[in-house]
């Protein structure tokens, strides 16, 4: 299957991208711990400085991703990284208000990034063929996950976490290289030059009026709200209630990085036989499924519980990701593509924050294992929006009428 020059740019810059994120997602806090021995709260700080940007900037970034262009976008963003990263190792680790720095820059040009890169495919390669694109775009994302950390471990090892970060900035560089090769700037589909704020409201308005684009962001804000609570109180509740060591937790865990590709892999055959749609559903059934088994688990199931879960909701987040992000950019208008993405990133990514928070408090009022429990029925709620929509609304040819002037 030839899916084109500019496709095969793109995921060749992408998947030495990916792999890059995964060495600063480790040697970043790690430059923090040993190089500057900082706090717990610092290091939490740092993670948090990084994820920030994702709810303050994604509205308007939406507007701008429109108006620069897709291609565009991402080049600037992948050297205002690559600058953000070089920094640490070229001018040293002085103290750590420079990497809370680091973290904010690359957080707030990451949003566009990702904006524009979800949106790009449509634009690159026929609409027959953007399930197969996305799904060579997930399993380099899966790859780079699983094989990610350990790579990263083994370097900082070697060569220092400042010195890592070297690498990082060259995967950066890489990507701009493969981007700026792509001839023709990706069209946004969108002209219109009215305000910020103008353009935001439309957006609302056209996912909010488009039924399976609405059930896709409400779903995946439900689910995501479950499961960023599960995974707050996973550890401290492995440990403390049913005694795993830290060594047997982490190899449980495990199982998700051989799933998720999986998943991804099986999205294809699924859809083939029963249709998106069902897809969907079955996808968020088998994500949502995970937290139930681990909200059941004893001292004495704990181990095999816990590893089955990670599959099982492996399998299923691997065949969402693909199946919801080849949804979305086939039913959104393209007009409107780059705006439902970025809506979508706010409400999703938004509720993270929030809800680990309230699993924490809801831990210490009832327990962690009543409020897994607890959450692990939030996210079963994604279901919900997902059933209201009838099976052909999910063909791009019903959605066309939806578009909001």
């Amino acid at each position: 299957m030839r899916l084109g020059r500019s496709f095969a740019l793109l995921w060749a810059g992408q998947s030495v991208s990916l792999a890059g994120d995964q060495l600063t997602r480790l040697a970043l806090p790690l430059v923090a711990v040993l190089v500057l021995h900082a706090t717990p709260g610092q290091v939490a700080g740092l993670a948090a400085a990084g994820q920030l940007p994702s709810l303050i900037v994604a509205l308007p970034a939406g507007v701008w991703v429109a108006r620069f262009g897709l291609r565009r976008t991402m080049l600037a963003a992948d050297i205002v990284r690559c600058a953000a990263i070089l920094s640490v190792p070229v001018f040293g680790a002085a103290n750590y208000r420079q990497l809370l720095a680091v973290a904010v820059v690359v957080g707030i040009a990451t949003v566009p990034f990702q904006i524009a890169y979800q949106s790009v495919v449509p634009a690159l390669v026929p609409a027959e063929l953007v399930p197969a694109a996305n799904r060579r775009l997930a399993l380099s994302e899966s790859a780079a996950r699983l094989l990610g950390p350990a790579a990263a471990g083994l370097l900082v090892g070697a060569v220092g976490a400042v010195r890592t970060l070297y690498i990082h900035s060259a995967s950066y560089l890489i990507s701009v290289v493969t981007l700026a090769a792509i001839h023709a700037d990706s069209p946004t589909g969108r002209t219109d030059t009215g305000g910020m704020a103008r353009q935001v409201i439309a957006g609302w308005r056209y996912v909010l009026a488009t039924p399976p684009l609405r059930a896709l962001m409400w779903a995946s804000a439900l689910f995501n709200a479950g499961f960023a609570g599960y995974e707050a109180l996973l550890a401290i509740f492995a440990i403390r209630t049913l005694h795993l060591a830290p060594g047997i937790l982490g190899l449980t865990l495990s199982a998700a990085g051989v799933a998720i590709p999986l998943g991804v892999a099986l999205s294809r055959t699924a859809e083939r036989r029963t249709g998106r749609g069902p897809t969907l559903l079955l996808a968020a059934a088998l994500s949502a499924a995970g937290p139930f088994l681990v909200a059941t688990a004893t001292p004495d199931t704990a181990a095999w519980l816990l590893a089955a879960a990670s599959f099982i909701s492996g399998i299923g987040g691997g065949c969402w990701a693909v199946t919801a992000l080849t949804t979305r950019q086939l039913l959104s208008h393209p007009d409107m593509r780059v705006q439902t993405t970025a809506i979508h990133r706010f409400v999703s990514l938004g509720v993270l924050a929030p809800a680990a928070w309230a699993a924490g408090l809801t831990a210490d009022t009832a327990g962690p294992r009543w409020a897994i429990l607890t959450f692990a029925a939030l996210g079963a709620l994604c279901l919900l929006p997902l059933l209201h929509i009838p099976r052909h609304s999910w063909s791009p040819s019903h959605s066309t009428g939806y578009l909001t002037q």
